[in-house]
């Protein structure tokens, strides 16, 4: 028997790499001969980083990088083994990097997400994944290509850098930006449709959850419109209303306005990455999950891609999860055969995070499922 287990991370709890390798404990114990391939794997945004670098060859690089308010830290990416770096702009740009109370995008920056492709770049990295969910920003990739070396400029020449001053921008310098960006292509892992601007656009959908009051939003929507105008101006470039433009806070745009730039799901990135394809046509079954199985399973996430490859090979595919209350035959109808919660008695939300309950609970659920299909298989 081969089992291919595909996982996502359950978020804040624990990893894709320690929930596969628990459910391979399960499988084993009762099928002490069968063929357990582990897949560590994401849906391009939180813990793709993480879950790449476990591939073969795989690099795991920590370098200094500015966060959202331009504090040094520390931050990590991948190469993998054919050069591609893999980046999570969240890692530099994210909203958890910013306290509560310090949380205001017309103020936060992607200057950090820039810092870590040009510390790729000096690498010879010429390729790049790039996931830019859970941003803390709203400058439209300002940060990013400022420390890329574009300068943006208003009326007076002064240099603009702030997100909420983007609509003052009447000039763009990129003389002195980095001559190897022309060689570089980037992937850019989106789940997301919004326009840069408008009432779906990146700041009237978004920039509350980073800290902006009703008036800010409406000023930072503005900014974008008017920064948009600018870069029509410049570059006779229109991206503004193209799908995924306004995610993360507009980075969307930057990518796409001023780098060769592919806006791509960000599942169907990760599985092309790791050849999943090869990987599940012939196995007998497939494992796969995440924290919270919900209808947006269904939408993108990493339960939709595996699932739909299952379908494709009539592969029975299981998915796991802490909480499948909300899932529905959604789920099933992208290809998963059956979806299970790994809780099995009343736990506080606390008790139910905890990594060592939840890898306890999840070998224990693979091998009361696997006892199952070995039983029905004697029939």
């Amino acid at each position: 028997m081969k089992v291919l287990i595909a996982i996502d991370s359950f978020k804040g709890c624990a990893s894709s790499y320690e929930l596969a390798q628990h459910i391979k404990k399960g499988i084993l114990k009762v099928y002490q001969e069968a063929k357990v391939v582990v897949c560590s794997i994401a849906d391009g945004g939180e813990g793709t980083v993480e879950a790449l670098s476990l591939s073969d060859g795989a690099k795991l690089i920590s370098t200094t990088c500015k966060d959202p308010l331009e504090n040094d830290i520390e931050a990590t990416y991948t190469i993998l083994k054919d050069g591609v770096g893999v980046i999570e702009m969240a890692s530099a740009s994210g909203l958890p990097l910013v306290p509560l109370a310090k949380r205001n995008p017309s103020i936060t920056t992607t200057y950090g997400t820039g810092d870590l492709i040009k510390d790729a770049i000096k690498r010879g990295v010429r390729e790049f994944i790039v996931g830019i969910g859970g941003s803390a920003t709203n400058d439209a990739g300002l940060g990013m290509l400022r420390s890329f070396g574009f300068v943006f400029l208003d009326k007076s020449g002064h240099e603009i850098s702030l997100a909420k001053d983007l609509g003052k921008i009447v000039k763009i310098d990129k003389s002195k930006s980095l001559k190897e960006l022309k060689e570089c292509k980037f992937m850019v892992a989106c789940d997301v449709n919004n326009p840069l601007f408008g009432k779906n656009g990146a700041a009237r959908i978004y920039a509350k959850q980073k800290g902006a009051a009703n008036t800010m939003v409406l000023e930072l929507d503005e900014q974008l419109r008017l920064f948009a105008e600018v870069v029509k101006k410049e570059y006779g470039k229109d991206f503004a209303n193209c799908a995924g433009s306004g995610a993360a806070g507009g980075l969307g745009f930057g990518f796409l306005s001023f780098l060769n730039c592919e806006l791509k799901s960000g599942i169907k990135i990760i599985l092309e990455q790791l050849e999943i394809e090869s990987k599940i046509k012939d196995a007998d079954f497939v494992i796969t999950g995440e924290g919270k199985i919900d209808k947006q399973s269904s939408m993108g996430k990493v339960i939709h891609g595996i699932g739909s490859v299952c379908k494709g090979y009539s592969v029975p595919c299981i998915a796991l999860s802490g909480n499948s209350y909300e899932a529905d035959f959604s789920v099933n109808e992208v290809g998963v055969t059956s979806y299970f919660s790994i809780l099995n008695s009343p736990l506080s939300l606390t008790e139910a995070m905890d990594r060592q309950n939840t890898l306890s609970l999840i070998a224990k659920e693979s091998e009361q499922l696997f006892r199952l299909i070995k039983a029905s298989r004697q029939i």
